[in-house]
């Protein structure tokens, strides 16, 4: 028997993987053609850079922090809402680790990466319909059934959208399943450990989906506790305290990647959603069209069977798939599953779970249909069909605009004709397999807005990604580096991420999650204004030689007709389409200084003042013996301001025609150095992006309702001196206000580029998360400035004593000495990670005295009658 059933068990496994492919059969066709199965934005800018970054960074022995993210991190917090603790991809990277090691593959590069997002997609989509089919199988359906049902689980348009995009938000779809695995075994008074292990691993791949699979979990408990599916189950009040205690278990045990990722996202900044959130939102054909959620014309006439709600298990997959159907439309559900941020359908796997366990009833009692409910079931599709394609006026415009609609019409005929368990499989799968691929073709295929399609062929070696002519200009600089953390001003334009795929420390990084002092800096204390607006980023340091210099700006690249080179930067390199620059006035990367001005003092000044304090000295959090008022920061008041094509009243501005706004006249020319012009802008009521150009500066300005505005519209652009700063915008009406111009000659920054450039370098050595060196203090009070940016996880000793770090300079670390000799070693872990392992061991020795004693002292099934699932109340 037991032989048997390994045979069965077989059968599934290769049957999931044939239906898996089946289902990725246009992406294999496509990739034959050299196209991807991944998204232009943020499966190019995220997925692909982040695989290979924590690849490299893993196998290299490093795990926790990089200099090379972004102006340096710790990536093993920051990227736990994708990768870095994936269970998922951490069996990739050990397989495809031992594939290296002996040689099959090369190391993988970027081209590896994206090649490998289909095989794995496929291996993935398998394991989520076996898995489901050990779900369906726990609640007593049959072995065909239980089957059926997981594929209609797993290959709702759902997957393959995250798949493309997000792949390992489709991770959420396995872990759910086992978490509810768990919950029916504790309901049937089963063994325990699943549910605990169901709980550490959610918690230890991805804390967001986590979030939202407990959610979904927390409801089918509700109304498992209300729809009996056995006569003895476990009463509600026992389940509750074992999802208690048990759940404590599994965090104990997640402790490790869950505590660390949460102190990642709370140490994060994005700006709270504040636009309205409609009641009803309409506009996702689901029928026909689907962009998230498929409703099968199968599973509309099955839940017109009325003669089946007598049964608990159909009324329970039958509510939620009526319930998760109308919820579609309520976006206020889309965010309370996002945090109560903006609306996002990313739940609604819960619904296609519940549509399988339709379906799978359906089959195992098919002998039960009868012509009536068929015909019922016809009349509702047909009504809702109609609904759908009159409210969304859906056309017929082309081919594929029929499939859907002819492949239901079959099914329909089908079922009339031949209502027996082969028949209404198969037309199930092949309704699916037809909806998945078609999906993919018409959704997934269309380019973006001003893009194309992922292509390995075209696209990665592109000069809009990853071309061999920037590559090349990138190692010849890296050739030149004056010290180990100069870092190359440089990014494909809007692909934040470049420097991890072109293999270089730069100054740009795009993660949901990032260090919020980093980010509080660029907006606030800097007025950093970036090529573009955008949250979860950053990105250049705006061209200002000032922060260039200070943050180890040592080259500089773009296309050869820029003309926004920052000051003291002299042509290195050059190439067909684009040109380096070196920074002259490139100031150590470790500096003493015991030069002191108050960062609160500071907050009222100007930012050029900001800037010329961190040069001359620090800016620490308490305390002054310097005062704002020894700094320069020069303002320009004569000037006159003239509308060109637009009206202006010192705060609104009018511009009629693309291309207009203000010139502003200096009264007195300024031939040598910047002008620093700041100024608050907002477009309102911009219902697309917008270009703002200052002189030869661009930026992009997000449009007025997008959920990925920073809020910040307090800007400090940096202009080449000239007589007139020329301010242009596209037509529209906007908000501009407290404008200010100040000049900046660069005496400051001469200055102490002469004095350190005559001082021996501190012997500091800063290798990822660890920094050591011994310094010799001779002035009370010092301390050494570093370009490190400051977060939770360092920690220092001082001659072997723990001392604290230092916040400086708004973001970065400043570490105190003493006078005479100073021997540093700073280290960065996780936040907490000490207390995290401890938890995990404890929480594994909790989990394996649970086995033991289930072991020893197995389970009573005697009493527990579970009867058929066929059996009603």
């Amino acid at each position: 028997m037991q032989k048997q059933n390994r045979k069965q068990w077989m059968i599934i496994v290769v049957a999931a993987l044939i239906i898996s492919i089946v289902c990725h059969l246009f992406f294999i066709v496509q990739k034959e053609e050299g196209i991807l199965m991944t998204g232009y934005n943020d499966g190019l800018s995220q997925m692909l850079p982040f695989k290979k970054f924590i690849y490299d960074e893993y196998t290299s022995g490093n795990f926790f922090y990089s200099d090379s993210f972004g102006l340096g991190g710790g990536f093993y917090s920051q990227l736990s809402y994708y990768y870095t603790t994936n269970i998922f991809f951490i069996f990739h990277i050990a397989f495809i680790f031992i594939l290296e090691t002996l040689h099959i593959i090369n190391h993988p590069d970027l081209a590896f990466w994206a090649s490998a997002i289909l095989p794995m997609s496929i291996a993935k989509l398998a394991a989520i319909i076996v898995i489901t089919t050990i779900y369906f199988k726990k609640i007593n359906f049959r072995l065909a059934p239980a089957l059926l049902g997981a594929i209609v689980y797993a290959t709702n348009v759902l997957y393959f959208r995250h798949a493309m995009y997000w792949d390992f938000f489709t991770d959420a779809m396995f872990w759910l399943i086992l978490l509810l695995i768990g919950v029916e075994k504790i309901i049937q008074k089963e063994s325990k450990g699943v549910f605990v292990v169901g709980v550490a691993a959610n918690l230890i791949t991805n804390f967001y989906f986590a979030y939202v699979n407990f959610l979904l979990a927390f409801f089918y408990i509700l109304l498992r506790f209300v729809i009996k599916f056995h006569k003895n189950e476990e009463s509600p009040v026992k389940q509750i305290i074992q999802y208690c205690y048990l759940g404590l278990i599994g965090f104990l045990i997640s402790g490790f990647a869950f505590i660390p990722s949460i102190a990642a996202y709370l140490g994060n900044y994005r700006p709270e959603y504040t636009d309205i959130i409609p009641l009803l939102d309409f506009t996702d054909n689901i029928l026909f069209d689907s962009r998230v959620l498929f409703l099968p014309v199968f599973i509309v006439m099955m839940v017109c069977f009325i003669r089946f709600y007598k049964y608990p298990i159909f009324r329970f997959f039958a509510a939620i798939s009526i319930m998760g159907t109308f919820l579609h439309f309520v976006p206020y559900v889309g965010s309370m599953f996002n945090g109560f941020s903006a609306p996002q359908n990313r739940w609604e796997y819960i619904v296609c779970l519940a549509f399988g366990g339709v379906a799978a009833f359906v089959l195992q009692h098919i002998k039960e249909v009868k012509a009536k409910d068929v015909a019922i079931g016809v009349v509702a599709y047909t009504l809702l069909a109609i609904a759908f394609i009159e409210y969304d006026t859906y056309s017929f415009d082309q081919t594929f605009d029929w499939i859907i609609p002819i492949a239901s019409v079959c099914f329909i005929i089908i079922f009339f004709l031949r209502r027996n368990k082969t028949a209404i499989s198969i037309s199930i799968i092949l309704i699916m397999v037809i909806s998945a691929n078609l999906f993919q073709a018409v959704r997934l295929m269309t380019p973006p807005k001003d893009g194309e399609l992922a292509s390995e062929s075209v696209l990665l070696n592109s000069d809009i990604y990853n071309s061999s002519e920037q590559r090349q200009l990138i190692e010849e600089m890296k050739k030149n580096k004056d010290t180990e953390h100069s870092r190359i001003d440089w990014m494909v334009p809007m692909r934040n991420n470049t420097p991890i795929v072109q293999d270089y420390d730069g100054m740009s990084v795009y993660s949901s999650i990032l260090n919020d002092n980093l980010l509080f800096f660029y907006y606030h204390y800097a007025e950093i204004s970036m090529d573009r607006e955008s949250v979860s980023r950053y990105a250049t340091l705006g061209d200002r030689a000032n922060l260039m210099s200070l943050f180890d700006g040592q080259f500089y690249m773009r296309g050869k007709e820029t003309k926004t080179v920052p000051y003291g930067f002299m042509p290195l390199l050059d190439s067909e389409h684009y040109a380096a620059y070196e920074n002259q006035l490139l100031l150590p990367s470790f500096r003493k200084t015991n030069v002191r001005y108050d960062a609160n003092e500071l907050l009222e000044e100007p930012v050029l003042k900001r800037e010329h304090a961190m040069l001359s000295g620090v800016i620490v959090e308490e305390g002054n013996n310097n005062s704002a008022e020894q700094l320069e920061a020069t303002e320009i008041d004569d000037y006159s301001i003239q509308a060109v094509n637009a009206t202006y009243d010192e705060e609104k501005l009018r511009v009629v025609e693309d291309g207009g706004g203000l010139d502003i006249s200096l009264d007195h020319p300024i031939k040598n150095g910047d002008l620093y012009v700041s100024f608050y802008i907002d477009g309102i009521r911009k219902q697309d992006e917008f270009l703002l150009e200052v002189s030869d500066y661009q930026t992009l300005r997000k449009e007025s309702d997008s959920i990925y505005q920073t809020n910040i519209n307090d800007l400090t652009i940096r202009v080449e001196a000239d007589d007139t700063i020329k301010l242009k915008l596209p037509k529209g009406n906007y908000s501009l206000k407290n404008l200010q111009i100040f000049h900046e000659d660069y005496m400051v920054l001469r200055e102490v580029h002469e004095r350190y450039d005559e001082e021996e370098a501190l012997p500091l050595k800063w290798e990822n998360g660890l920094v050591k060196g011994e310094v010799t203090s001779e002035e009370k009070a010092e301390m050494i400035v570093t370009p490190i940016p400051y977060e939770k996880g360092w920690s220092l000793k001082i001659n072997g004593d723990k001392v604290p770090i230092e916040k400086v300079n708004y973001a970065f670390i400043g570490i105190p000495l003493e006078v005479g000799g100073n021997e540093i070693e700073m280290t960065y872990y996780p936040p907490y990670f000490g207390w995290t392992v401890g938890m995990t061991v404890l929480g594994v020795g909790v989990l394996g005295l649970l086995f033991y004693r289930e072991k020893r002292e197995p389970v009573d099934y005697s009493n527990n009658d579970k009867g058929e699932i066929d059996t009603h109340e």
